[in-house]
């Protein structure tokens, strides 16, 4: 055994029957090479240009740890930049940098300046709504972190280790100098397993993996295939997305899902009614600030003749329907009530997102016209109360069609869904067949513009079932106070002269 007795290598080499020239080459890797003849001159070592060896960078050295450090910087880097990616006022939609504002030191995103103005007003109640204001602990950081960048996540790994073996499996097999193996690099190559150095059969599976050359087509068609797949998503989903914000704004929000219109609390169990749509302008130059009647609704139950049902009639096996009539109060606009707007009002039972996109609304009961202009009228089955059954219950929706154009090259429309403007609630209960006093009916809206927040403008001055006062002569003229270019924008329809 070749060694010395003042080496410390070569100490630990003969305890182990092992070289110590080939232990001091292996050090070649660790530690310089003039240390080595320092601590040991006597002893003829390999060429270090001969051996293959990694660089002393230890990022580089090791593909799993570059992949930990980068997965490691993308949290850190994402939690220090994390800010809330749902409006916190309107929970359900979605917020983007074009509407912000600072708290406690926190930039907080919202869906609109109405839900802004709304928080800062009232930011103690919305506080406990935005994540970067909680003090999370870091296992609730990285998930709420990966459930959130999930594919992100899954596609940075990948490539990040495609990457990594690639690198790995250059600079493994890298050489410094030209001089040719010796005997004696080859014997320490194949004794201490270098992955460079044995033949690619005799490695184990995983420094084959590590060692194998990746081509760097492979990375660069996953991340290209990625990207396409992302372009496209993104583009449906801000689509689908502009939709839904375009047909529903906070319906789903402010009253659930499937949405329930709220129920007055000084309304008393009835089976009919009248309720009253009130005016979504606001102004001084407009009859009672712009508090006035545009629609009056009656909703009652009825059998398959139209006959009225009242607490205390037998409908056991009987077939029950709810009706509903339309009335424009005198002195409003035309434009409310043109045939192509009235033609898309329907009622259903359905509340899909995209109602009627896809395929036809099955239980769809278009409004007749009973007086052009004046008058509608739709009549819906709302089911029977078998021998087996109490009860019935359910929302009925007052629906509108809405239309888009699929792409921008599209010439023609087509439904992009429902719009639920009302929902009417009913509760039918029997005993022996009979009504009873517990059964009620009544119907509420569902839908409010952008430009009608519910903080602004109370509810009852909208939809009520109390009388909301009528105009007592002809409206003005000012369209811009009307609302006609927001309702022709809205709807797509070209209002008729006033």
């Amino acid at each position: 055994m070749n060694g010395c007795s003042d080496c410390a290598v070569c100490i630990i080499a003969s305890l182990g029957e092992i070289d110590a020239g080939k232990l001091h080459a292996l050090r070649f890797h660790i530690i310089d090479e003039n240390d080595v003849v320092e601590s040991c001159s006597n002893l003829q070592i390999p060429s270090r240009s001969s051996i293959a060896y990694l660089p002393h960078d230890p990022i580089m050295k090791n593909p799993i740890r570059m992949l930990m450090l980068t997965l490691s910087l993308t949290i850190v880097c994402s939690q220090a930049m994390a800010t809330n990616v749902m409006c916190p006022v309107l929970r359900d939609r979605e917020a983007t940098d074009e509407y912000v504002t600072t708290y406690q030191g926190k930039t907080v995103r919202f869906c609109c300046n109405e839900c802004r103005q709304e928080f800062e007003q009232n930011a103690e109640l919305y506080a406990s709504e935005v994540p970067q204001l909680q003090n999370l602990a870091w296992s609730d950081r990285l998930r709420d972190f990966f459930d959130t960048n999930t594919r992100y996540v899954a596609i940075g790994l990948l490539l990040t280790l495609l990457i990594g073996l690639r690198a790995y499996g250059y600079q493994s097999t890298n050489r410094i100098g030209d001089d040719p193996p010796t005997e004696a690099a080859i014997d320490v190559d194949e004794q201490f397993a270098q992955p460079a150095s044995l033949p690619a059969e005799r490695l184990p599976l995983r420094q084959r993996l590590l060692t194998g050359k990746v081509s760097p087509v492979i990375p660069l068609v996953i991340l290209c295939g990625y990207l396409g797949y992302e372009i496209w998503s993104l583009r449906d989903h801000i689509a689908s997305t502009a939709l839904a914000e375009e047909i529903h704004f906070a319906t789903f929000y402010d009253f659930g899902t499937p949405p329930v219109p709220e129920r007055p609390a000084d309304l008393e169990n009835r089976l009919s009614g009248s309720y009253y749509r009130g005016n979504d302008e606001r102004s001084p130059r407009l009859f009672n600030e712009g508090n006035y009647r545009t629609a009056t609704f009656h909703i009652q139950l009825v059998d398959a003749q139209g006959t009225p049902l009242v607490a205390g009639d037998d409908i056991s096996d009987r077939e029950v329907f709810l009706n509903l009539d339309i009335d424009r109060p005198p002195f409003t606009p035309d434009f409310l009530y043109l045939p192509r707007v009235m033609e898309t009002m329907f009622l259903t039972r359905k509340s899909e997102i995209f109602l009627g996109r896809d395929s036809p609304v099955e239980d769809a009961v278009m409004l007749e016209t009973v007086e052009p202009m004046q008058r509608w009228n739709a009549r819906f089955s709302l089911g029977k109360i078998s021998c087996c059954s109490k009860e019935l219950r359910g929302v009925v929706y007052v629906s509108e069609q809405r239309f888009y154009k699929p792409h921008w090259w599209s010439s023609s429309e087509q439904v992009g869904g429902a719009r639920m403007h009302y929902g009417i609630r009913y509760d039918l209960a029997t005993e022996v067949g009979r009504l009873t006093e517990a059964s009620d009916m009544y119907m509420g809206a569902l839908y409010r513009t952008r430009k009608f927040p519910k903080w602004k403008v109370p509810m009852t001055e909208w939809f009520s079932h109390q009388p909301i006062p009528e105009l007592p002569g002809p409206n003005v003229e000012d369209k811009a106070l009307l609302g006609i270019d927001d309702h022709e924008a809205d709807r797509g329809v070209i209002a008729e002269t006033l």
